[in-house]
């Protein structure tokens, strides 16, 4: 017993050493090309970057993205998750519905570009508006993915592009003051490199959280689901 907790400790951490070597290698390159080409208004230094990635002037704003990108992911997962069950379990519902998704998504486009200009009119420049083009795509792709089987992997996927598209909702529509999207684009605006680049830091590494803990856990729960499905089955047999 105490071997094999010895063994999955130096597991982990031989995975956490894997896991941190490409972003050191990453971070060291780019504090070195930076200070190499010593051209701030292109490519800040990363500890200028880390540090005000590090401090509380977004601490708001990433709430505030983060909080509607889970909301965003609870509604796609709402509706993509049973439609995907639907076409796993029913070839007739998958030869009807899969097309359809994949029409949808071709119209629709991955940017749900051709999709903003109809919102704005039947909803206006509201909150509204954003969440519906954060969710749309999602739900198709979960509602695809998942329908293969792929449950884990469409929960990952569709938190992914909820943060995205939320991402990109805020710093088009520019609904309210609020948002990681909003302030990329203001920062923008005034040409504020460094800033830009914390916020790409800040959203990489809180999707990559997310991602690790809470949507393993979520993963983990349902493999066992899975498992213990497949032993209930089993025992039936």
């Amino acid at each position: 017993m105490i071997r094999d907790n010895k063994l999955e400790q130096e597991n982990r951490i031989t995975k956490w050493i894997y896991h941190t070597i490409p972003f050191a290698v990453l971070f060291l390159l780019w504090e070195v090309l930076a200070r190499v080409i010593h051209q701030p208004y292109i490519l800040p230094p990363f500890s200028t970057v880390a540090a005000s990635a590090l401090s509380l002037s977004l601490a708001d704003d990433l709430a505030s993205t983060l909080a509607f990108s889970l909301l965003g992911l609870l509604i796609t997962l709402l509706a993509g998750l049973p439609l995907g069950l639907v076409i796993q379990r029913s070839n007739k519902a998958k030869w009807t519905l899969e097309p359809f998704i994949w029409f949808l998504l071709f119209a629709i486009g991955i940017g749900t570009t051709s999709l903003a200009p109809i919102l704005i009119l039947m909803f206006g420049l509201t909150q509204l508006t954003v969440l519906i083009q954060s969710i749309i795509v999602p739900i198709l792709v979960v509602a695809l993915i998942s329908g293969h089987g792929s449950m884990h992997l469409a929960i990952r996927l569709g938190f992914l592009m909820c943060l995205s598209f939320r991402f990109m909702g805020e710093m088009i529509y520019r609904t309210t003051i609020m948002g990681m999207g909003y302030q990329f684009s203001m920062f923008c605006d005034l040409h504020n490199v460094e800033m830009m680049h914390a916020i790409m830091l800040l959203m990489g590494f809180t999707g990559l959280f997310i991602d690790r803990v809470l949507l393993k856990y979520a993963g983990n729960l349902i493999k066992k689901k899975e498992s213990s499905g497949e032993i209930a089955y089993g025992n039936h047999q």
